[in-house]
């Protein structure tokens, strides 16, 4: 018996520490501040290209919105009509696309009508994200994202 209730503590106490550790990191990303504006001091902005700000959307797959990955970040959500979790999300990416970051673009790709893509990106399954850049090659892949926030998050 007090095995038992030492191991239920010991999965609360690590529940509860990595808590802490995303909420830690995510008040600390809100309250960076840049060197410059610590300093109270006057910089001279450094010639940078200029990135016009569009807001983000979510649209269906076409090669060519793969352009617009050179001022922001794309990400292709490959899903399935019979799929429940896909049709949660897509809703959700729906309801919510004006939450979307400027220059971010979400991509929704028919799992069952793109073969080529799914070969290309090595998709094992509906419910697969994959970033790519403005040559429409892979960045980044992954699988079950639930919410907008966590393939934001995951865009690199």
């Amino acid at each position: 018996m007090k095995k038992k209730v030492l191991i239920v503590l010991i999965i609360l106490f690590i529940i509860a520490s990595a808590g802490g550790l995303l909420l830690y990191k995510k008040l600390h990303r809100s309250k960076a501040v840049t060197p410059a504006a610590a300093q109270g001091s006057q910089t001279v902005a450094s010639p940078q290209k200029e990135v016009s700000k569009r807001p983000g959307s979510y649209v269906a797959y076409d090669p060519a919105v793969l352009a617009q990955a050179s001022d922001g970040k794309v990400v292709l959500f490959f899903n399935a009509k019979w799929s429940s979790t896909c049709k949660q999300l897509d809703q959700a990416l729906k309801s919510n696309v004006s939450k979307l970051p400027s220059n971010f673009t979400i991509m929704s790709v028919d799992y069952d009508k793109n073969y080529a893509l799914k070969k290309k990106y090595s998709v094992p399954f509906e419910d697969t994200f994959v970033q790519v850049d403005p040559s429409g090659d892979m960045v980044n892949r992954w699988s079950g994202s639930e919410d907008m926030s966590e393939i934001v998050a995951l865009a690199k």
